[in-house]
This record gives structure tokens, sequence and C-alpha cells, in this order.
């Protein structure tokens, strides 16, 4: 796709310098991306899914008709660059990918509804499910006698282009008939008299507060309904698109307040079973799905997300740090790794590794620099690529950091490191002191003394874990303290 000359202009026929640069600054990103992420080769795919109709493109056009699609799906920020987040979204609408999250088929009857749309099209994010149960649910309280919700398609399995809709690629619409004011099921139009304005109205506010999955919007042409939108053709239907989870809990709202609904919620048999982490002396702290979808970014930003003793070692080194030492600080478990992971935080607290990440492409600066005692001019922010981690969907994490996750907050890996709290790689440090890196001898004396300076003790060598990449240590004030000190009891 070459690169054609970008006609933005104003009034005076110059192009506004502000938003000139942000469209350069969106071309470059997506330019990167679609390199890294591949999905340059999939470009027909992927204007199609943006916009049937146009014929012309260019990179300008191919940020501007992102940003749109980002907003109508409800991905925030609609920026118009494809990075990891958006691409996981798009590739599955375009047709290149499917997504194995999209794969609760909602029954044909349940609580409070009866789902009417072909069996082949019922298929949706376990996320919708739970937000469409817990609506039939609060609607069956308060209707007992009737009517159900009459609910109709949702997406096919694995998301993708669906017959004889435009949308619904994603597992996150849901088409839903207006309520009859006969107490009976069926079609109706808001235009026709079996329809109930009034029925439909706490239908709409239901949707809108259901408590599981923030709703983006509902298109449905009753001008008197409140909280939806007009669109051609949704006269007998309400079009209902849920924000995709990612965009729903942020940082200052965790999911599992979004989790949390006066109905009852959808048991899916993938969601993990997790378990308590105890240690002596200590009051129990119940994991939580927050803590694990935290923990799964943290072992991909740590330790690449893969499923080995490196992993299972840090983990662990968390688990402990947790339980002994900071607890206290922090009141869920996903909140101190937030804090203490230089990969998920938004911005960096350390001046240190801002200053080696300040002259990378992908390093994003937020505003301001570091005061003393940091050299002066180091600015702050963070690097893109941790940015996208933070901000990307558990589903759409690799199986393995999601499977390593789920076993360790459930108990089921064992502890490989004692109570060590401390990790580091002092093979690097030796580099960055020495310009050179250790043989193996080299290496140990230099372990040794780091943990002497510390005031730590070196948990010595371990069978199957490569402490070059990451080696372990006790505070001293830890090692008198059983081994192990801190479990995680199956829930």
């Amino acid at each position: 796709m070459p690169a054609a000359p970008i006609a933005l202009r104003n009034g005076t026929g110059h192009v506004p310098v502000a938003r000139a640069g942000r469209v350069r600054g969106t071309t470059a990103r997506n330019r990167a991306y679609a390199r890294s992420l591949g999905w340059e080769a999939h470009l027909p795919a992927v204007r199609r899914a943006l916009d049937r109709q146009r014929t012309h493109w260019d990179w300008a056009t191919l940020g501007a008709e992102t940003r749109k699609w980002q907003a109508v799906q409800g991905i925030s920020p609609a920026d118009g660059v494809i990075g990891p987040a958006t691409w996981a979204l798009l590739r599955t609408a375009a047709g290149v990918a499917r997504d194995p999250s999209i794969a609760y088929q909602l029954p044909e009857f349940g609580l409070g509804f009866r789902a009417t749309g072909r069996p082949a099209h019922r298929f949706g994010r376990p996320e919708t499910a739970r937000a469409l149960l817990a609506v039939a649910a609060a609607w069956r309280r308060a209707h007992p006698r009737g009517p159900v919700l009459d609910i109709r398609d949702l997406s096919r399995s694995g998301g993708g282009p669906l017959p004889g809709h435009v949308s619904h690629r994603l597992g996150l619409d849901v088409d839903i008939r207006p309520v009859k004011a006969n107490a009976r099921q069926g079609p109706t139009s808001w235009r026709q008299p079996s329809y109930s304005r009034a029925l439909t109205q706490e239908l709409v506010d239901l949707l809108h507060g259901n408590g599981v999955l923030p709703v983006h919007v509902i298109f449905f042409n009753d001008p008197e309904v409140r909280g939806v939108r007009p669109l051609k053709n949704h006269d007998n239907h309400l079009h209902v698109r849920f924000a995709p989870p990612s965009a729903s809990p942020s940082p200052s709202a965790p999911a599992s307040a979004a989790r949390r609904s006066s109905g009852p919620v959808l048991e899916v048999t993938a969601t993990p079973r997790l378990g308590v982490l105890s240690a002596q002396g200590k009051a129990p702290y119940r994991f939580t799905e927050d803590d694990a979808e935290w923990t799964a970014r943290f072992i991909i930003g740590e330790s690449g997300g893969r499923d080995d003793a490196d992993s299972h070692a840090v983990i662990w080194a968390m688990f402990n740090r947790y339980a002994l030492l900071t607890r206290p600080y922090y009141r869920t478990f996903n909140a101190f790794l937030r804090a203490y992971s230089t990969p998920l935080q938004p911005v960096l607290k350390s001046w240190g590794a801002s200053r080696r990440n300040m002259n990378r492409a992908d390093f994003v600066r937020t505003g301001g620099t570091f005061g003393p005692p940091a050299p002066p001019g180091i600015p702050r922010g963070q690097r893109r690529a941790y940015l996208d981690l933070q901000q990307r969907p558990w589903a759409q994490l690799p199986a393995a950091a999601r499977s390593v996750a789920v076993r360790a907050l459930g108990g089921a890996i064992p502890n490989p490191i004692g109570n060590a709290t401390e990790f580091g790689s002092t093979y690097v440090y030796f580099h960055d002191a020495n310009r050179r890196y250790p043989n193996p001898d080299e290496w140990r004396r230099f372990t040794e003394q780091y943990a002497a300076r510390m005031g730590w003790q070196w948990i010595g060598p371990v069978p199957g874990l490569d402490q070059n990449k990451n080696t372990f240590f006790v505070q001293r004030r830890l090692a008198s303290l059983p081994v192990p000190a801190v479990r995680v009891l199956a829930g």
C-alpha cells in the first residue's frame, strides 16, 4: 500500500500542523505494526472489514477508517492504530483468524429467555453470555409470569463474518426482539399494537445496568425509548453491542467490579478454579480472576510468557513477597503486581528504567521529567509494547501464559525457590559492570558478593532453573522461617 500525499487542509489551504502531525504519527505506527504483527499480508481483508465501499486507500485513509471502526466497536482509545489489541479484534472481524474465546453457545431455553436465532448463530464471548444471562435472570424476577426475552443472533463460533449481517463478528453483538404487551414471545415492531414501549424501556434499562459487561450502544428506532440510537432496519429488534472486555474495566476500576451483578452469573466450564494464598500467621487471601489475568501479563513481561521453570519461579517470588512482605500495602495481589513489575507500570517509576528505555523507538513520553536524584532531562514514560500488554484482554493473551497463571493460582505448580522474594539477572549485572559476560565461576562469585551487599542470601543452584536469566534471593530476615513459608491451597 504505497503512501500517498496527505491532503488535510483547512480553509486557508494549509495543512493543520497538529492534525498533520497526528496523521504522520499514526501512519508511522501502522507501518511498524503492519510488519511486526503481520497484518500487512491481510490488507484486502482488513480494508473490507473497515469499509466495504471504499476503493481508494493510502496510509492516512487506513488510519482514519481504523479510527472510525474502533469508535463503532467501542475500542478505546480510538487512535487509528492497528496495534496488538485492535488487531486481535480486527483480524477476527476480517475473517483472518478465529477467536477461540467466542465459543459459548447460548442455550435454546434459560431463566427468563428463549433463544430463537439459528443455533450456529448463537455463539458469543463468555462475558457477553454472562451479561445476557444476568439480564434475563433480572427480567424473570421482575416478570415471573412472562413474557420471556426473545434473543436472536449473536455470532458464529470463533467469530468472523456472519451471513445476513454486516456486524455480529466479534461475539459482542446480539439481537433481541422488543417486548410485546400480551406476555407472549414473538416478532413485533415498535409501530405495531402488540408492542409495549414501557416493557421495552425496562429491557433497555436492564441491559445498560447489567453489571457484567458495559453496553457500547443499542440500536432501535422507537424515538420515545431512552438509551438507544436509531439505525435503518431496526424497527423490529434491538441490536445490542457490548464494549470489548479490554475496554470495560480500567486499572482504576478493576474487572471484578464489572463482573458483579445482582443476578446470577454464568458459570462457564472454562472459568478457572483458583486457590487461596496462605502464610503462617497471616490471614488467607483468595485469588480472583483479575489476579489470574494480571499474573499472565506479568509473566509475559518478566519472563516471556513461557510455561517453564523460570516463569514458575518468578510467580512464586511474587507469592512470597506479597504474602510475607507487602500485603498490608496492597488490597489485591494484582494491585501489587502492577506496582512492582516494570512492564505493568503505565508510567515507569524508576528513572533508571526510563533512562534505559528512553531512546527506544516505541518509548511513549507521558509528560515531564524525573527530578533529583535523577540526572536532568530523563523523561517520564513507558514502552508502547508494555502499554499494549497492559490493555490486552485475557482471551488474547498467549495460551501458555494463561495456563501457567491459572495453574499457579490454583495450587498446581510446586514452589521451586523456597522463601525467595527477590530476583534479578546477576549475569547481566556482571556484563554491565565488566562489558563482558562471566564464566560459571565468575558468575557464582559475583552472585554471592551481590547477595552479601544487598543483605540477602542466594538460594543456590536449582535443577532445571536457569538463574542466568533470573537469580533468586532470600532476605536474611526471612531465612529463619520454615520452608516453604507460603503455600497455595486448592480452592
